[in-house]
């Protein structure tokens, strides 16, 4: 029966709400970096505000519009001329704020050497709302240039207004002063909003962008959207204690209950596999180191034996072996699957039952630099056959299939490859290749587990997270590097030992 799943109807169609959710989860997670960049933006606003800054001065008039209509009488005026007078207001005011000629006497008149083009962008004309009043302002950097235009406004504006209104007139009911204070400066708040509002803008947009073109797997729906593959399922991130060197175990209950109960449903999902295909050897590999292909690998080795199943968990990462600082045991002279292939011990002696953990382990704690020339022998084939005889299951823990070829050589004689992705981690078009390179070898994917991950509150509540640069959580994995140096591996390899 073919389990490699590839739902084809769950194409993306533009962008889900919980694709929204995700990206405000890594947007709140910069939430330190936005307000850096909005305070020093504001900063930058407060300081071009005061740099620019220039002191305006005001003076304000107004004018009483009369409506001497044939219907006026002495007792007042009906609402029909109130209405016109309003109405006869409006043009009073693009007259006295737009006519060239009052512009031109207003200059020659003020006593200083200004144009009339120059007066009409430092008067402004307004009509109060509902009544029949216009209202004008001057407005220049000069106290006494705003004076001299407003005075000059009041003894000119009569020219023009009684030529262009028969039988009406405006009249001053309120005079001019003298500007003694500059006007306030609301220039600063302004520019200190829009530094602060437009700094936050553009590093949301920068973290969208960034988000969008790295084109991570974010989220389990994306193991099936974007991979359409089966999801076998998802471990969620744990926070890992200041200085703890505690293992990250389903067999210790401090790990908690989500953890502990994701590797059941990983464990149910592959007994399903198992009960119905009849496979018994999985490999587990990622597309890219530190993805925590490791962990999984043991704790679902762990599930599978609590449930009472015999289960051979085999160290095939040798070029850096890890399944023993996994799980905390001693690998001590211990040759693992390379010293069976080489002939140098036989399957039986090699295989160590560890009551502690109900398991039996193929490990080692020896980097090997050939371990591709190793695994492609002929006896590789043979152990994988013996095992598969002997064991309920058996697990392999193998190197990240995009780095290095071991995986893809063992997944040749395993029943059935899972993939272990690390939320927000490798492209997807990468962990995508990676199965595609594996199931073109011949090997079959049966799913992915989704490592990493943020649990359901997490992403409801937005919460914030740390990067996975640094304390992002215990990262279920151990720091590879297939740049091997043997003088460093030596010294790891003792440092590990000593734990």
């Amino acid at each position: 029966m073919d389990y490699n799943y590839r739902d084809q109807s769950n194409e993306e169609s533009g962008i889900t709400f919980a694709q929204i959710k995700q990206y405000a989860v890594r947007v709140l997670q910069k939430w330190w970096l936005i307000a850096i960049c909005a305070v020093v933006c504001a900063v930058v606003g407060f300081v071009a505000a005061k740099m620019t800054y220039e002191p305006t001065y005001s003076s304000t008039m107004r004018f009483a519009i009369d409506n001497k209509s044939e219907n006026t009488v002495s007792q007042g005026q009906s609402v029909s001329d109130i209405n016109a007078a309003i109405a006869l207001a409006r043009n009073y005011k693009e007259i006295m704020a737009n006519s060239t000629t009052l512009m031109d006497i207003v200059a020659d008149k003020s006593g200083y050497d200004i144009t009339g083009v120059e007066v009409k962008s430092m008067i402004h004309a307004n009509n109060a709302e509902d009544q029949a009043i216009v209202e004008l302002t001057v407005t220049t950097n000069n106290p006494d240039l705003t004076y001299a235009l407003a005075t000059s406004y009041v003894n000119n504006y009569s020219t023009v207004t009684e030529a262009a209104f028969k039988s009406t007139s405006a009249n001053l009911y309120d005079k001019p002063q003298m500007p003694k204070n500059p006007n306030p400066d609301n220039s600063q708040f302004l520019y200190t909003f829009l530094g602060f509002f437009l700094g936050a803008c553009v590093v949301v947009l920068a973290i969208c962008m960034g988000i969008f073109i790295k084109d991570t797997l974010k989220s389990p729906d994306d193991v099936t959207g974007k991979l359409h593959s089966r999801l076998l399922g998802q471990v969620s991130r744990i926070k890992k204690p200041d200085k703890s060197t505690r293992k990250l175990l389903i067999t210790d209950r401090k790990t908690g209950f989500e953890f502990i109960e994701s590797f059941k449903i990983i464990r149910t999902k592959i007994e399903s596999i198992s009960k119905r295909s009849g496979y018994k050897v999985f490999v587990f590999t990622s597309s890219s180191e530190d993805e925590g292909k490791t962990t999984i690998a043991t704790n679902t080795a762990l599930a599978l034996a609590k449930n009472g199943k015999s289960v051979l968990l085999i160290d095939a990462d040798l070029r850096k072996p890890a399944v023993y600082a996994a799980l905390g045991v001693s690998a001590t002279n211990e040759l693992g699957l390379a010293g069976i292939i080489n002939g140098e011990k036989n399957l039986s002696e090699s295989i160590k039952y560890f009551e502690k953990f109900n398991l039996f382990l193929l490990i080692t704690n020896q980097a090997i630099a050939d371990s591709a020339e190793l695994l492609s022998s002929e006896n590789m084939e043979d152990i994988i056959e013996a095992v598969k005889n002997e064991f309920d299951y058996v697990i392999i823990d193998t190197p990240p299939a995009s780095v290095v070829a071991d995986a893809s050589i063992i997944s040749q004689y395993a029943d059935a490859c899972v993939m272990v992705i690390r939320s927000d981690f490798a492209p997807s078009k990468r962990v995508k290749k990676t199965i595609d390179d594996i199931e073109g070898m011949g090997a079959e994917v049966i799913g992915c587990i989704f490592n990493d991950s943020e649990s359901k509150a997490t992403i409801d509540g937005l919460a914030k997270h740390k990067s996975h640069k640094g304390s992002r959580g215990y990262g279920y994995g151990y720091g590879y590097g297939y740049d091997y140096d043997d003088g460093k591996n030596e010294k790891r390899r003792q440092s590990n030992d000593n734990k």
